[in-house]
């Protein structure tokens, strides 16, 4: 066959005359098999439809589809565009024009969100705020990425912490031990029994998290000198002597919890050195004090403040 005859013989794809999906109505996830896959607005879910129900030729390379939707009314849309490719060295391409019908249903995720449905509960627990402040936006953040099936039903600050109503328990579980890792502390797992179904028993796990009073990077004062959290190990911590010189220490974190916590580190400016002897300026008094560097220094110092002493930070 000439190539024109070969190209009005095959065509590049094939579409149904109508296609068929089913979108949330919330959400506008689009259902497919054995989940529903999430899209930003019901046309982004039409045109996931048109793809998916598009069946390429076989043997075709170098696939383009090309469309334009335009919306007829809320639940119908209008694909025009053109799909085209390389079959047996011959270009081919087809024009297109077809109509897609969603059907809007609540998706999993949302009907279960509207019924309250929660599987487990994690409990934030910790004596400091700014702690608590960086776990709760470290799991919004976890459910903002995850899947639409991991929500919380219910969150919000309860005395001492903030607990969070969770859909999955695995993914609970998960979440839990992803914060020891980056902020220490310990978990502690329960479960009840809330029901029964298929024969089985139902249970509805709560995970505590107790949270340490420190995070990496933290100045606390502890025996006359100023340490530095370099590093949080589960149950423990490790702190790096800034103000003088010291070997790390290693405390248990409920020993941190009568740790004096100091606050803004400011930047002290070298007026004069000469060798390991500095003169430097105050930041908080604007005052020139004398200061012995420690034998490994990169040159720059901080300061932090604690009642009327200020303490030099050799970084």
């Amino acid at each position: 066959m000439c190539y024109a005859c070969f190209a009005a013989a095959h065509s590049p794809a094939k579409l149904p005359q109508v296609v068929q999906a089913i979108c949330c109505r919330h959400c506008s996830a689009r259902e497919v098999p054995g989940s529903w896959e999430l899209h930003d607005s019901p046309a982004d879910a039409a045109g996931a439809a048109l793809r998916g129900a598009l069946a390429w030729a076989d043997g075709l390379t170098g696939n383009q589809l090309d469309f334009e939707l335009r919306e007829l009314d809320p639940q119908r849309f209008r694909a025009v565009g053109s799909a085209g490719g390389t079959l047996e060295g011959v270009a081919l391409k087809q024009r297109f024009e077809r109509d897609v019908l969603l059907e809007f249903r609540a998706c999993t995720s949302c009907s279960r969100q509207a019924g309250g449905y929660y599987e487990a509960t994690l409990q934030l627990r910790t004596p400091r705020e700014a702690v608590l402040k960086v776990a709760v936006a470290r799991v919004n953040a976890a459910l903002e990425e995850g899947a639409p099936q991991f929500f919380a039903t219910e969150d919000g600050p309860v005395r001492g912490g903030y607990d969070f109503q969770l859909s999955s328990t695995n993914r609970a579980r998960a979440l839990s031990r992803a914060l020891l890792l980056v902020m220490g502390g310990e978990v502690k797992e329960t479960s009840s029994l809330v029901g029964r179904r298929e024969g089985r028993d139902v249970l509805r796990h709560t995970f505590g998290v107790r949270l340490p009073p420190v995070l990496a990077g933290d100045a606390v004062l502890h025996d006359g000198a100023v340490w530095r959290v370099a590093a949080i190990e589960r149950r423990r911590a490790r702190l790096r002597c800034a103000s003088e010189s010291r070997p790390d220490w290693k405390p248990k974190l409920s020993e941190l919890e009568t740790a004096r916590r100091l606050g803004e580190e400011r930047e002290a400016q070298v007026v004069s050195r000469r060798g390991r002897e500095l003169q430097l300026l105050d930041p908080f008094t604007l005052r020139t004090v004398e200061a012995r560097a420690p034998a490994v220094w990169d040159g720059s110092v901080g300061a932090v403040r604690d009642g009327g002493d200020t303490f030099f930070l050799w970084k």
